[in-house]
């Protein structure tokens, strides 16, 4: 680890950046690299607790700046890139590509961190996803391609045998993922989407799972099966969406799955780096007596890439996101990973990672106000009340009690689905694939706290 930071941190790099309007997306590597700045939109405590340690910030504090394109074209941002690059050429990261953000960066002389956009949305499109694990032999549901029109026949076919997915090509977060029950479903969706194809599958009954993956020079580096925390409406208006992950739920994986999905991984990462792709890319499975489907792949980073790499900081690991940095600055070094990455016999024993990270969205149509907001920081349950303890932008040598919550400050305006605050335990939150009680009484108290 030592070698990689004397590497990252040397004078030909230059500065990295990670813009993003969400100041916790570009947590993770702060205190590993020297010349790191994290650019946002969004204001929080977490801004002060960073520059409290001297982590390079500037928040721009605009609600109306709302993805990474708009922020990065905002002339304060483009002036402070410049002065802070110091002659040196700029290194940009954002959480996923996009047209404007490239066009921004060759403007600029910027040197992108990241995938071309067009393979992002390439392997990230739902339908087109049906052909490649068709032709790699992994399992991906019974999936056919079906444009909307009212009084399809075969859909309200399909619909009688078992309940339905139906996907849009590209999404985030499961807003372009809906379960289908009855006509009444189908007869919404028609109305909202009509003559708009989508990928239909029928549901599969599982746990869902999801792998953290980076694909370089040094082969296929694949993380534990973590379980994906679906179906709590309350967190995410999307019944399909996901509202965290539990990473030591996937202790309880028979051989048999975990053999699998390590096998689906390895292939899907020699499909996308034999394709021209780098870097971190996510999978999602459903998992249920030994079947393990891959349901879609997330060519980009992933919403847990900041919590995951803390956490292989503490194990002593080299993070995923380094490795994708590394791969993209062009570096040339000399150091291999474990061999627990390219194993299965070693990979496998691999102890989870007892932490678990739930996240709260707007489950609301239509735009909410925070009018009260909480300190972020380190809290525990005292006589049914949250019980503040200290300060802190990420979850670390927690008590069996505690746990960290980071939230927006109060008066933000916060989207239909969008983020507003996020809690970090380091336990297990998920028993027999449900949130536990104790957990959903936190979420109670926060809920009261912030008016919502």
């Amino acid at each position: 680890m030592e070698k990689i930071r004397k590497i990252i941190n040397s004078e030909k790099t230059g500065p990295i950046f990670f813009v993003s309007p969400n100041p916790n997306r570009g947590i993770g590597l702060e205190k590993e690299i020297e010349d790191y700045h994290i650019i946002c939109s969004q204001n929080s405590d977490v801004v002060d607790y960073l520059k409290k340690e001297k982590i390079s910030v500037l928040c721009i504090d605009d609600e109306i700046i709302k993805n990474s394109g708009k922020l990065l074209e905002n002339r304060r941002v483009l002036d402070y890139i410049k002065k802070e690059s110091k002659g040196k050429r700029a290194n940009i990261v954002t959480f996923k590509p996009s047209p404007k953000i490239s066009k921004i960066c060759v403007e600029n002389n910027f040197r992108y961190l990241g995938n071309d956009w067009k393979l992002n949305r390439k392997f990230e499109n739902k339908i087109e996803f049906i052909d490649i694990t068709q032709n790699l032999k992994i399992p991906n549901a019974k999936s056919k391609v079906v444009k909307l029109q009212k009084n399809s026949k075969n859909i309200l076919n399909m619909l009688k045998k078992s309940q339905l997915v139906f996907q849009l090509p590209r999404g985030f977060s499961g807003n372009s993922t809906f379960l289908i029950k009855n006509k009444k479903d189908l007869q919404g969706i028609i109305e909202k989407y009509e003559g708009r194809e989508f990928k239909v599958s029928n549901y599969l009954k599982g746990d869902t799972y999801t792998i953290n993956a980076c694909a370089g020079k040094f082969g296929i580096a694949v993380s534990q099966p973590i379980f994906q925390i679906t179906g709590l409406t309350d967190y995410n208006k999307n019944r399909l969406g996901t509202s965290g992950n539990d990473y030591s739920y996937g202790e309880g994986l028979s051989d048999v799955e975990k053999k699998k999905v390590f096998e689906y991984t390895k292939k899907i990462g020699k499909y996308l780096a034999q394709s021209g792709y780098q870097g971190i890319f996510g999978l999602d499975f459903v998992i249920n007596k030994d079947n393990v489907d891959l349901i879609e792949t997330n060519p980009r980073f992933v919403g847990s890439i900041p919590v995951f790499t803390k956490l292989q900081l503490q194990k002593g690991e080299i993070p995923f996101f380094l490795l994708h940095l590394l791969e993209f600055l062009r570096i040339d070094y000399n150091f291999e990973l474990s061999k627990d990455h390219y194993s299965y016999d070693t990979w496998y024993k691999q102890n989870n990672y007892h932490f678990s990270q739930l996240i709260l969205r707007n489950t609301k149509e239509n735009d909410i106000k925070i009018n009260e907001t909480m300190v972020s920081g380190v809290y525990k349950i005292k006589e049914n009340k949250l019980v503040f303890k200290n300060k802190n932008y990420f979850a670390e040598d927690l008590k069996d009690d505690e746990f960290l919550i980071q939230c927006l400050e109060s008066e933000s305006v916060i989207s239909s689905d969008a983020e507003y605050a996020n809690l970090q335990f380091g336990c297990g939150i998920i028993k027999e694939n449900k949130l536990d009680r104790n957990f959903i009484n936190i979420v109670d108290l926060i809920f009261g706290k912030l008016g919502l």
